[in-house]
């Protein structure tokens, strides 16, 4: 008896310090008693979470949370599901504070799904120290992570986590502390909306840009239709075009039905590439413009020996690609590709990039610069938090090391999707920084010569052929490599290429499969960024007129008689306007390009010191502004004119502002005559797309 006595002492004792142990677990000293429906729940709630599909989860959390307000576990996994699904961090933040309060000792283990506990565990600090990461409080999260190191298990897996987050901090510290000198402005609402806008796509001439958004189109006809995972509508292409700013961003029609992601459109807008992503797999498909419409997306499949699922990127003049693509084991995240094009016009087979680009998580969004580097986003590298965008080069048959962007192109937040100008002096960035809904914009970012990121010696050869011939091919003549800058648009035939610094090029004209004219093109190494946009035919001399055509660094030329100048700058080449100065009886002209309009380009400060000149002489200054745009099939006469009208009105407004500022107004020291606003009809006749600005 005494035995038994003995034993039921014993089993006593171990009920009490195994329910000690749990009180000491929770903050009610007590465990939940879930209904069958609440245990349901709990388990489809869990699953999704597992399975990554946020949005759908967190709403089943807030469901138990809304059944046991005071439970700290069940708020903690309802947070983390929010914060993965993008909501604002300061309603992520207060439900993170508010489980660790109502949990009191949370749980030492990782209790990850733990349906009848009261209290969250300890992962709650490696998350709440997250958003204190997301929103700059760097020491409010060092200290949760102290707290959670001196609590947790030594076996408890987020330990990794919260390693990664130290290194963050540390990283982002250094970085914003040394900021490269850029300028980061929000595109606004033309382009942005409240839901999601990424994969920014522009035009080599900067005068489309392509993006994607989840947004509802104005139409309506995508009402309803929704991605059963982020219960948000599938993402569509869109468009936005620019003149003195970016318009308002309109629907591109490409057909498909689930996620349209843009991922690059061709130098000159001909045809754009798309991601086509219906929640299993990722489909390549590409897009062509015919007469200033958008045909139905045709899947490339065949054309590159390329898996079936992954998004693909080619170079500018399309002689190499990269890939991101899913590793199939789950192990590395997304990993990257490269696949060149051989001599026969072939593929070779992708190979995974070896070397340090590729991490144990994902990288993804490739770009290809015009100068061929290669930029990616990836949170696996060393970062200052999320997705950072890197950059590599190809040099000597390997790919560099990549380099992090640097403060204040990346942030803290993700971001990941990046497009470079490609004359380097813009690019286009889609991150969630500072946003206080949690969604993706779209930015633009402006580089000084110092900060650039790409290598800006080249030339954009974008030129209808107008003579009759069968094919061109252009030849570098200090490497060999020969390849088709043809592409035919609605029958046209155009010459297009991206040619570099450095080097001399050969352009063969074929008529009967012999060749019946060539020009010779020579790059300087330190040319700078030019463009080509001439006709090309026998009564303009073809390209070089005979002669070698020399492209180098734009200089301004020192005045000539009566004071006469022209100031310019490397987007364009005076020798290929044609023609000698028209001068008149002004004294001084500007000739500017749309792009220079447009951009912070235009020397405006030089056109104001030359009016002050003059009015402190004695004399009374006009000037006269002219402008002119080509008239195309999408845009009537009028539309067209006062198209023309505004490119003169930007200058108007932006030189009377800066004279207004030196204390000179229009009345008192000089006068502008009325306008010249013109509509280009035929550009083989007509000069179009420029703003002439004269001083008298």
């Amino acid at each position: 008896m005494k035995k038994r006595s003995s034993i039921y002492l014993f089993v006593v004792v171990l009920m009490l310090f195994s329910y000690n142990e749990n009180s000491a677990q929770t903050s009610s000293k007590k465990r939940h008693s879930l209904s069958q429906t609440e245990r349901s729940l709990f388990d489809q709630a869990s699953m999704l979470s597992e399975e990554g599909v946020y949005s759908e989860s967190s709403r089943l959390w807030k469901q138990l949370v809304d059944i046991y307000p005071l439970c700290g576990n069940y708020r903690y996994h309802y947070a983390v599901a929010i914060l993965n699904a993008g909501e604002p961090h300061t309603i992520v933040d207060a439900y993170l504070s508010q489980a660790i309060s109502d949990s009191g000792t949370l749980i030492r283990g990782s209790g990850k799904y733990n349906e009848d506990l009261c209290s969250a565990p300890i992962d709650v600090l490696v998350y709440a120290a997250e958003i204190k990461r997301l929103q700059n409080k760097f020491d409010a999260a060092q200290d949760l992570i102290i707290q959670f190191k001196s609590e947790a298990k030594n076996n408890n897996p987020i330990h990794l986590k919260a390693d990664k987050i130290l290194r963050d901090i540390s990283f982002a510290q250094s970085l914003m502390s040394n900021p490269i000198d850029v300028t980061v402005n929000n595109l606004g609402d033309a382009v942005n909306s409240e839901y999601d806008e990424t994969h920014p796509c522009v035009r080599a001439d900067e005068l489309q840009l392509f993006f994607t958004s989840n947004r509802g189109r104005s139409n309506g006809s995508n009402h309803g239709k929704f991605d059963p995972n982020s219960l948000k509508h599938y993402g569509d292409i869109y468009v936005s075009e620019r003149d003195s700013s970016w318009g308002e961003a309109e629907w591109v029609n490409i057909g498909l039905t689930k996620h349209k992601y843009a991922i690059a459109i061709s130098p000159f807008g001909a045809d754009i590439s798309i991601a086509h992503v219906d929640g299993w797999s990722t489909e390549s498909y590409t897009a062509n413009k015919r007469k200033g419409e958008w045909l139905m997306a045709v899947n490339i499949e065949g054309a590159s020996p390329m898996p079936s699922e992954g998004v693909t990127v080619f170079s500018p003049n399309r002689d190499f690609a990269v890939m991101s693509i899913v590793d199939v084991r789950g192990k590395t995240g997304s990993d990257l590709y490269y696949y060149n094009k051989l001599a026969d016009g072939s593929w070779s087979n992708p190979e995974k990039i070896k070397g340090g680009i590729n991490s144990n998580k994902d990288e993804i969004t490739p770009f290809i610069s015009a100068d061929g580097s290669l930029f990616f986003a990836s949170n696996g590298h060393d970062g200052l938090g999320g997705f950072d965008c890197y950059k590599s080069n190809f040099i000597d048959g390997y790919w560099s090391v990549p380099k992090n962007l640097g403060y204040p192109i990346n942030t803290v937040d993700d971001d990941s999707h990046i497009a470079i100008s490609a004359d380097g002096t813009r690019a286009y960035i889609s991150s969630r920084r500072n946003r206080p809904l949690g969604d993706y914009d779209i930015f633009e970012i402006e580089f000084t010569d110092e900060s650039r990121l790409v290598n800006n010696n080249i030339l954009l050869l974008n030129s209808l052929v107008s003579e009759q011939i069968d094919a061109l091919d252009i030849k570098c003549m200090e490497t060999g490599e020969v390849y088709d800058p043809g592409t035919f648009e609605d029958g046209d035939l155009f010459a297009r290429s991206i040619l570099y610094g450095g080097y001399s090029y050969e352009l063969r004209y074929y008529l009967n499969g012999i060749v019946i004219k060539t020009d010779v093109i020579e790059i300087t190494e330190d040319a700078g960024y030019h463009s080509y946009i001439k006709p090309i035919n026998a009564k303009g001399g073809w390209i070089s007129n005979g002669e070698k055509l020399l492209i180098e660094k734009y200089i301004a030329p020192e005045p000539i008689a009566d004071d006469v100048s022209i100031v310019t700058d490397s987007m364009e080449l005076a020798l290929l306007l044609g023609g000698g100065l028209e001068l008149d009886n002004w004294n001084v002209f500007y000739d500017l390009t749309p792009r220079q309009i447009h951009t912070g380009k235009i020397d405006i400060s030089a056109m104001c010191h030359e009016v002050i000149t003059r009015i402190e002489s004695g004399l009374f200054p006009e000037l006269f502004i002219s402008s002119s745009a080509s008239k195309s099939e999408n845009r009537s006469t009028k539309e067209t004119h006062d198209f023309s009208g505004k490119r003169s009105a930007n200058i108007y407004m932006r030189l009377k502002a800066m004279l207004s500022v030196n204390g000179y107004t229009n009345s008192d020291d000089y006068t502008f005559l009325p306008f010249d606003i013109k509509v280009a009809s035929n550009e083989q006749e007509e000069v179009p797309d420029f703003v002439r600005i004269e001083i008298k």
